[in-house]
């Protein structure tokens, strides 16, 4: 249980921070329309599952290996990414 929890650290250590700092760029310039957090909420999601599929299903394929090995499936990473996403993504909106 343990190497899954780190696993799974290790794994969406790499999404955060891009997404995060995408997101505060997009929401900057969406300010006028929308406010800055919900903009950052709604666009951490769509950043986040972006760069899930440009860093893991295209750029690095070969990693699902490293996290197959410590009992992570490709479809639970996702499961992962989407629902950790919502959360923060919502926690922000409200």
């Amino acid at each position: 249980m343990k190497s899954i929890t780190r696993g799974l650290f290790i794994f969406y250590s790499r999404l955060i921070i891009p997404s995060l700092g995408l997101s505060i760029l997009l929401s900057l310039l969406m300010m006028g329309s929308i406010g800055f957090l919900a903009g950052v909420g709604i666009s951490y999601i769509v950043f986040s599952l972006a760069l899930h599929y440009y860093i893991y299903e295209i750029k690095n394929t070969e990693e699902y290996y490293f996290y197959h090995n410590l009992g992570l499936s490709r479809f639970w990473l996702w499961v992962n990414t989407i629902g950790v996403s919502l959360f923060i993504g919502l926690l922000l909106t409200i």
